[in-house]
């Protein structure tokens, strides 16, 4: 029993352990999600100086109960709180009350990735935490009790059911047949049905089993046939449930694009909307006034820099749209309709990197392209073009900052083998870090969010190599360092069934 309470106490004490390194996990976790949530959600409040929005932003947040109060203080005068009484209700913080909690968590709020319009100060208390780990402390003990008793109370009846009473009955029966007076009385003829009376009757039981161990056997091979039945209706059953899971796990991954792409693409139709919606108020604005013969010269002018503005809002924001979901589609249509053709690899990068150069005219940095002339590729051009493109523009934006930062890209190719050529596009900029290093190739996944990227570009570029390419894409960097990355292709692509892309 010791060494029983020692290892459920150990085990306890593990679990434990392990749930309260999740709890405090999760506590984090909740502590950078209420962080980001709030840095894009009260921007806007703040901006429009919507205080109803912004206490709804508040209320959202405090329906955690480690969030005790939160006060937004903007750069105009801004003093907005709110926090919960003794009741769990809602209310507004006094202008200089200070609740006692834990932990604090301030917040910077900027607007469209720039303007500084205050600070949000979150209030935090571990109660609940501790709260939760007491309990689970004591829910833990309580089970290690209740385990011991119950196994004490087993082995204490099974012991008793199923050795001390068939020995003793053994016992009996042995004595008896040793002062039997003939030799039948060295039999065992009596002994009750449980473990140790079925090893003695067995004996009794040997020479008539022998007999019949033919018929068994003939019963035992009908037995192996029906498991082997059953065994391969369950192997069929298996395999029927494993497809099923991986066209759940496919339309969840569907599911997170959706989610992704809706979430990016509501901020330019959100922009586009209320652009449209001020420019037809102007437009309003200005039609009464003509209608009323007191139209100004001024007037009509403010209404087409009005105007102006708003339409370049609306253009700007709606091809934003159309870019992400445009980008959007290629990640989710496994395959696309574009035709293949044979080409020369030399020519085909210096054409792209043509068409690319507008892009690089007023940046400091500069392209080379070093390729093996004879290379002829049987592939599609257009799929080629799109990863090189991706790449060279995804080095300038994020590894020269946009052209501000002077460097070099470097495309070289190279046959490795006789129908292989491997093709690295390399740049000297800042690198990448090597906890996102990992997650490039993820879709949605970007560190210049709210500033123009969307996270497909990579995503992009490692479906088409590895599905429409046929090869493999690796990426190398070190911060400071620049950044790699490898291409390995056929010189002849693999054929792939072609679907039709969805609208």
């Amino acid at each position: 029993m010791a060494w029983i309470t020692t290892i459920l106490g150990t085990t306890g004490l593990y679990f434990y352990i392990h749930d309260y390194n999740i709890d405090q996990n999760d506590f984090q976790t909740q502590r950078a999600a209420v962080q980001s949530r709030l840095s894009l959600s009260l921007p806007h409040g703040i901006w429009q100086l919507d205080d109803e929005n912004v206490r709804l932003a508040l209320d959202s947040e405090l329906s955690w109960p480690s969030v005790i109060a939160i006060n937004v203080k903007g750069e105009s005068g801004l003093n907005l709180g709110r926090t919960r009484d003794a009741n769990s209700n809602l209310r507004d913080m006094l202008p200089n009350e200070q609740p006692k909690v834990d932990d604090t968590l301030s917040i910077p709020i900027i607007y469209q990735g720039k303007e500084h319009l205050g600070t949000a100060t979150v209030y935090l208390s571990h109660d609940a935490l501790r709260a939760r780990e007491d309990q689970h402390l004591i829910t833990i003990v309580a089970q290690i009790v209740l385990l011991d008793g119950l196994i004490f109370f087993i082995m204490s009846f099974n012991l008793q059911r199923f050795i001390f009473q068939p020995l003793a009955k053994l016992q009996q029966a042995l004595n008896t047949a040793i002062r039997a007076p003939d030799a039948s009385g060295a039999q065992i003829t009596h002994l009750a049905d449980d473990e140790i009376g079925g090893i003695v009757n067995g004996f009794n039981r040997i020479v008539a089993r022998t007999a019949a161990d033919l018929v068994k056997r003939t019963a035992a091979e009908a037995i192996a046939r029906e498991e082997k039945e059953k065994a391969q209706q369950a192997y069929s059953q298996l395999m029927a449930t494993q497809e099923t899971l991986v066209e759940a796990e496919k339309m969840a991954s569907l599911g997170s694009l959706v989610a992704g792409v809706a979430h990016e693409i509501n901020t330019p139709v959100g922009i586009t909307l209320t652009a449209a919606s001020h420019l037809g108020t102007a437009t309003s604005h200005i039609t009464g006034k003509l209608d009323s013969g007191n139209i100004k010269k001024s007037d009509f002018q403010s209404y087409l820099e009005t105007a102006q503005e708003c339409c370049e809002l609306i253009l700007a924001n709606s091809e934003r749209a159309a870019n992400l979901i445009h980008s959007f589609k290629q990640v989710a249509v496994d395959q696309t309709s574009e035709a293949r053709r044979s080409f020369h690899l030399h020519d085909y990068l210096n054409e792209v990197i043509t068409s690319l150069k507008p892009r690089f005219k007023h940046t400091k940095v500069s392209i080379d392209i070093q390729c093996e002339e004879d290379i002829l590729l049987d592939s599609y051009p257009g799929a080629l073009a799109q990863v090189l493109t991706n790449l060279v523009v995804n080095a300038l934006i994020h590894g020269y900052e946009g052209g501000e930062i002077a460097g070099a890209i470097v495309i070289e190719a190279h046959r490795n083998a006789a129908q292989h050529v491997s093709m690295t596009i390399s740049d000297n900029g800042r690198g990448i870090s090597q906890e996102n290093l990992s997650r490039v190739f993820e879709p949605f996944f970007t560190t210049r969010r709210g500033t123009g990227g969307s996270g497909l570009g990579l995503n992009i570029v490692y479906n088409i190599v590895r599905q429409r390419l046929g090869g493999n894409i690796e990426v190398h960097s070190e911060v400071g360092q620049g950044t790699r990355f490898t291409l390995d292709m056929p010189c002849i692509a693999p054929t792939v069934q072609h679907k039709e892309n969805v609208a």
